[in-house]
Formats: C-alpha cells, sequence, structure tokens
C-alpha cells in the first residue's frame, strides 16, 4: 500500500538535470522526520529531495514511523511508505531473499534491525520501481540488504569515525568513551562499504575520511545548502538587543555541547569584562544538563524547543559559533549568513565550505572577546558583514547544486544511463 502525495504546484519543476542525464525514479530512506527540522539529516535530506524533485525526478520517502505532514510539506512525492503501519505490507518469508554476510548480520543485530523490516523496505522499492535507493542516517545501511539491481546510496554527510574522535580530549577522561565508538563505526562502515555503489557526504575532510577508515572511495561531495528564502533578513529590519549574540541547534549533541561549555567556560568570563552588558541566548532542541547548567547567570539565557528560531536570532548582534569539535557544514553557519546576521567562529566551523565565507574568524578567548566588542560597537560593520554573508551563501551553498552533484554520481555508474 502506499500513501501518494500530489506535486505541490507552487514548487515548479523548473530546473533541469545535468545535460547527458536523465531523471530516474528514487526511493529515500530516513527512519524519521520531525518538525520543526532539529538535526542536520532532517534538513539536508529534505532540501535534497525537493532540489531532485525540481530538476525533474520521481521521489518517493519511506520513513519507520508517520512524519507530521509539515515535515514533508512542499515536497512532491509520488510515494509515501511507512513500514511502521505495514505500508507496504510485510512480504512472505522467502519470496525476498536477504543478500548479507555473517559481518554485516551482525550489525543488523546491533542496531536492532529485523528481517521483515529490510524486506519490507525492498518492497516499498520494488513498488515505487526506484532505481536509486538512498539510505539517511546512521543505522540505516542493513535496509540495502534486499534492494540489489539498484543503485544503493548511503547520504553519511559525516563521517563517522572521524566525528567520534575528533570529540577526544585527552585531558578529559569523559571523552575517552568516544573512542569505543569510533572503533564499532568503523567496523560497521567496513561491513556494509561492498553493498554501498555511492556514499554522499558534505566535505572532501569526510570524504578522505572514509577512505581512510572504511576503505570506502566512491565518495560525492555534496556540500549542504539553505533555503535563502525561508532564512531571509527581517522585513522591515528589527531592533537589535545590544550586546547579545546568539548559538543555536540540537543542544544533546557532542560537538555543539563542547562547543557552548568551550566558549562559556574560556570566552564569555573575558567577554563579560570587556563588556559587562553582554547576553548570550541559547537557542535549541532537547537541552541536556551538560547545557542547562550556565543558564541564568551571567547574562547567559536558554530556551528549549523553540518552534521557529528566526525571529529570536534576528534580534541579536552577532551568530556565535565557537566550534572545537566534530567534523562536516554547520547548518546554522548557512542559515545565519542567509539572514544577513553577522557571525564570529573558529576556523574549525569553516571546514568544507565553498567560496570564502565572510566572517569574523576567533581562535583565542582574547581573539573572541575583541571581535564581539568591535561589532556590537559598530553597527555599519555588523550590517556590512551580514550583508556579505548573505551574498556568499546564496552564491556558493545552493540545494539545486548539490542535488545536480548527486544525480551526475548516480549516473556515472555502470549501466545507470541504461
Amino acid at each position: 500500500m502506499t500513501v501518494a502525495t500530489a506535486p505541490n504546484p507552487a514548487l515548479p519543476l523548473t530546473a533541469p538535470p545535468p545535460a547527458g542525464d536523465r531523471p530516474r525514479r528514487w526511493l529515500f530512506y530516513k527512519e524519521r522526520f520531525a518538525w520543526p527540522r532539529a538535526s542536520g539529516h532532517d534538513v539536508h535530506t529534505f532540501y535534497l529531495m525537493q532540489a531532485l524533485a525540481r530538476q525533474g525526478h520521481t521521489v518517493s520517502v519511506a520513513t519507520a514511523d508517520p512524519a507530521p505532514d509539515a515535515a514533508l510539506a512542499g515536497l512532491p512525492l509520488a510515494n509515501r511508505y511507512v513500514l511502521g503501519e505495514a505500508h507496504p505490507p510485510v512480504p512472505p518469508t522467502g519470496t525476498i531473499p536477504l543478500l548479507t554476510t555473517k559481518s554485516q548480520a551482525k550489525f543488523l543485530n546491533y542496531w536492532g534491525v529485523t528481517e521483515d523490516r529490510v524486506r519490507q523496505f525492498a518492497a516499498a522499492a520494488a513498488d515505487c520501481a526506484a532505481e536509486v535507493v538512498v539510505v539517511s542516517g546512521l543505522n540505516v545501511l542493513p535496509l540495502l540488504g534486499a534492494v540489489a539491481g539498484r543503485q544503493r546510496v548511503w547520504y553519511a554527510a559525516d563521517e563517522w569515525v572521524w566525528h567520534h574522535l575528533s570529540m577526544v580530549k585527552l585531558r578529559h577522561r569523559s571523552t575517552w568513551a568516544e573512542v569505543k565508538h569510533a572503533v564499532v563505526k568503523g567496523l560497521y562502515e567496513r561491513a556494509y562499504r561492498t553493498m554501498l555503489d555511492r556514499v554522499w557526504v558534505v566535505s572532501k575532510a569526510d570524504a578522505k575520511a572514509f577512505r581512510w577508515f572504511a576503505g570506502v572511495g566512491q565518495t560525492d561531495v555534496l556540500p549542504n545548502g539553505v533555503d535563502a528564502d525561508h532564512y531571509a533578513p527581517a522585513q522591515p529590519p528589527v531592533p537589535v538587543v545590544p550586546n547579545s549574540c546568539v548559538f543555536w541547534g540540537r543542544l544533546d549533541f557532542g560537538p555543539n555541547i563542547q562547543a557552548l561549555e568551550w566558549f562559556v567556560t574560556k570566552v564569555w568570563p573575558g567577554v563579560r569584562a570587556k563588556v559587562p552588558t553582554a547576553r548570550l541566548n541559547i537557542y535549541g532542541f532537547q537541552p541536556t544538563p551538560a547545557v542547562t547548567r550556565f543558564a541564568g547567570r551571567d547574562g547567559i539565557h536558554l530556551t528549549g524547543d523553540l518552534p521557529d528560531i528566526r525571529p529570536a536570532v534576528r534580534e541579536c548582534g552577532a551568530v556565535v559559533l565557537p566550534f572545537v569539535s566534530g567534523g562536516g557544514i554547520k547548518n546554522k553557519l548557512l542559515e545565519a549568513a542567509a539572514m544577513a546576521m553577522p557571525v564570529v567562529a573558529t576556523r574549525r566551523t569553516t571546514h568544507g565550505l565553498n567560496g570564502t565565507p565572510p566572517l569574523r574568524f576567533a581562535d583565542r578567548p582574547a581573539e573572541w572577546a575583541d571581535a564581539l566588542a568591535e561589532l556590537w560597537s559598530n553597527e555599519a560593520s555588523r550590517v556590512a558583514l551580514g550583508q556579505a554573508a548573505r551574498v556568499w551563501v546564496r552564491e556558493h551553498h545552493t540545494w539545486d547544486a548539490a542535488a545536480r552533484v548527486a544525480a551526475a554520481g548516480v549516473a556515472s555508474l555502470r549501466g545507470a544511463n541504461g
């Protein structure tokens, strides 16, 4: 059974696929879509599907759980499957064989994926006649175990071994467990590499890490884009709260937590010494005790689970991105640039970006205090930096460009143009 969604008339299919390519039938799988979109995988999976549809491809989606209608609004889906509600029904045993090795079977159990779910996903691919199957997320590779004969793509975005190792701090015993996670993810990636026709990542550094840790070479770099119409400057401009800065994101995500811990403990005291009325606003989803402990002191304010961060962000004088771990492209950076916000960031934050982002860089605490104080005291400088950021992001980070790279990678596979 399929749940069909009519094309959205507000989304014209005007952008042609690349020369020499042809539209294809795609089935995307993501375990669940949240609304509001709280994770990078929610963001890049939705917008890439939308861009492929704009370019004339036929897109279907499968999820384990029902997705809120708002999470998929504006996406012209040919078919919408909910595996947890028997859409499509589980095929009879023996009708769809699993083609898995012993090591792959171990990870099937590790992630709690059943053989029935693997066959059910294969039935969805058959129902929509998918030529390309894309699985998005971490624990999704076992679902590729019964879709032989179709192009199989993992939308990994970040390379997980590198992600975990980046969070290890030798002087902090609490981070040592990340080494174990890195080993498990590395074995997982190597076990399933034979099932992967393409792997999509967001930066050249992630592609290199896949070659090192997983032995996967068939990668396509799809830098994240941004919906510059959704994330737009306020019209008319809104008053800015004096001496304010903002950080947002998932507040249960390791690199976000480490960024805030470093910023609040190492940087913020110097900022407050220089500008006693400085205010830090933290917005995000699922705040953990590691973050909530900072709220309510020294000008730090925390608001969790804000449905729409745009109005709150636009009232701040600067966006701070003090990342000290993690990889990939930070969606919040692209969103801030699209809103014409001035951004102060560590250089690590810019990994994977195209062009030259017009940001104010700060890596040492004193540099942060100087950069923020200067922006807060100079409105013209603040406005000019934000306007330049919007021009940059609209030129270098679009989802249509990412979709063209994705389609071209699939087209390059042997037999893909048949």
